[in-house]
């Protein structure tokens, strides 16, 4: 029975034996039917607590999968009881208008989706929210007409901003779309303009705490959580935020009435992240809709393995996820000692640190994204080559497994930690040789003391690191950094074009390429050209 709640009790049948049979056998016949007697209710629950469970790809940055990768992850999520898969372009308005797949593409792509009943959405969003009407509505009806089966669409923040202040575009977009969906950042002064928003739209809302948007909506609009499958500003996701997310889903959902929640696979800027680092936090969203009940801080620790047997269905790729799991970790401590934050803070007193008027703080960034994307320009005031250690990174990849069929996912979680290995051996370089030559051998002794002690005594400020610049690092050094990080791009090149369109890989390489050239000594500049 599907979606609907069975009891079915069943009761077993015994028949009468032999009499000489129950002669030989007659304490066993005796003993029997007081054991099994009647099974107890069985009640089989298929029905979920939120009608909405979606999966969010954007493909507004380098990172555009190609149709079998997208198909491969509509069956994934199909198999996890999706309900949508929203996959979003961004369209510039200066450029012609284009999308990077064909009609026919568009169209197995839909069909595939019905099949798993999965609704497919298409997402359209512009590059700035200064965009007259006109434009605006002949830049939609052109997307509309690439998607002529489709009943659903969703908006992105710059686009949806012009079309709930419009109404005339709303409404033309309504002739042809039954159901539109629009994302938008809640504030004082749009609260009123959504709050009169008709019933046929839906507001995808930023999941956050505190929620204040339960203050500024009205109760009768269709509203749904999305949230991210990482951090911003952070290549991975740690585990702990994995699990905060998807308690979230749950809790903000009983303090404000929700369809459902979307997890979002955004574009960055750092493009170089798999997208199947992001199957524990899509498995989390969407094992908590289904069924809210559940306690995520019992089971968070068991979603290495939950995810390997829903997503690459096999349990024995657990270590895969446990890795994914150790390197997030190790990105988010490294720079939680970076910014000086103890690890007895609690996750909501940073968040509220950083989201108050009066405080100066930014949002942190990964050590790993500006190690990667400007190494030169790093504060290393609070770091030191012991907190680079990459033991844990390297010891937890000589347990990851080997199968033919996902060697794939395998080799992409490898390239990953090779990277923040490589990451983490350049920082170490920078807090080596950028020892502030003022301290006496006291003071340098001490700062390479025990980890233990070391990541105790973080909280002091400026006291011993000045970032000299990858420039005047050792040319061996520098070396040995730019052979390795050449090994990692060529890896790279090959699960790339296995999982996107060929004509995005040279905007993903620039990350590689401009590290590469930051590396090399002067000498050997031309000679890289030609290996790039």
């Amino acid at each position: 029975v599907v979606n609907s709640n069975t009891e079915t009790s069943l009761v077993t049948l015994h028949e009468t034996l032999p009499e000489s049979t129950a002669k030989i056998t007659s304490t066993v016949n005796n003993e029997q039917p007081k054991k099994i007697g009647a099974i107890p209710c069985l009640t089989i629950r298929d029905s979920p607590d939120s009608c909405f469970r979606a999966v969010y790809q954007d493909f507004s940055g380098c990172k555009i999968l190609n149709t079998e990768t997208l198909l491969q992850l509509a069956t994934r999520i199909g198999y996890c009881k999706a309900s949508h898969l929203f996959v979003n372009f961004e369209v510039r308005t200066t450029d012609r208008y284009q999308l990077p797949y064909t009609t026919r593409d568009l169209f197995q792509i839909t069909q595939v989706c019905d099949e798993l009943f999965i609704k497919f959405v298409p997402s359209l969003d512009v590059q700035s929210s200064y965009i007259e009407s006109d434009l605006a509505w002949r830049t939609i009806d052109s997307f509309l007409d690439d998607f002529p089966l489709t009943k659903v669409v969703h908006f992105g923040p710059n686009l949806a901003i012009m079309v709930i202040s419009n109404r005339t575009v709303l409404n033309n977009v309504q002739r042809r779309i039954p159901r539109i969906y629009i994302s938008v950042d809640i504030d004082k002064n749009n609260a009123s303009l959504i709050n009169h928003l008709p019933p046929f739209v839906t507001i995808c809302v930023e999941g956050k705490y505190p929620f204040e948007a339960e203050n500024l909506l009205s109760p009768r609009l269709n509203v749904v959580l999305r949230f991210s499958t990482s951090d911003p500003g952070f290549l991975c996701a740690a585990p702990e935020s994995v699990a905060k997310k998807a308690l979230l889903a749950t809790r903000l959902g009983n303090k404000f009435p929700i369809l459902g929640t979307m997890v979002c696979d955004l574009s960055t800027g750092c493009e170089v992240m798999p997208p199947s680092l992001s199957y524990m936090s899509e498995l989390a969203s969407l094992g908590v809709c289904w069924n809210k009940s559940v306690d995520v801080k019992r089971f968070c620790f068991l979603l290495p393995r939950i995810t390997a047997e829903h997503f690459l269905l096999d349990g024995n790729m657990e270590a895969l996820f446990k890795q994914m799991s150790t390197v997030g970790r190790v990105e988010h401590e490294i720079t939680r000692y970076s910014y000086g934050l103890k690890v007895a803070e609690s996750a909501e007193e940073v968040q509220e640190q950083s989201s108050s008027p009066s405080s100066n703080k930014k949002r942190p960034i990964s050590v790993f994204v500006e190690m990667i994307l400007n190494p030169d320009n790093m504060v290393l005031e609070r770091l030191t080559p012991v907190i680079f250690k990459f033991e844990n990174i390297r010891s937890s990849k000589k347990h990851l497994p080997y199968n033919y069929e996902l060697a794939l996912v395998l080799a992409e979680i490898q390239i990953i930690t090779e990277l923040m290995v490589l990451t983490c051996k350049l920082g170490q370089s920078l807090c080596t040789y950028g020892i502030n030559p003022s301290l006496s051998p006291k003071d340098q002794k001490y700062s390479f003391s025990s980890s233990d002690r070391l990541l105790q005594e973080t909280t002091l400020v400026g006291y011993e690191m000045v970032n000299i610049g990858v420039s005047n690092l050792p040319p061996v050094v520098r070396t040995d950094l730019a052979n390795r990080l050449l090994e990692i791009r060529s890896r790279f090149q090959h699960t790339w074009l296995s999982r996107n369109i060929a004509s995005t890989l040279p905007n993903a390489l620039k990350i590689f390429d401009n590290l590469f050239r930051a590396l090399l000594p002067p000498n050997m500049q031309d000679y890289g050209r030609n290996l790039l």
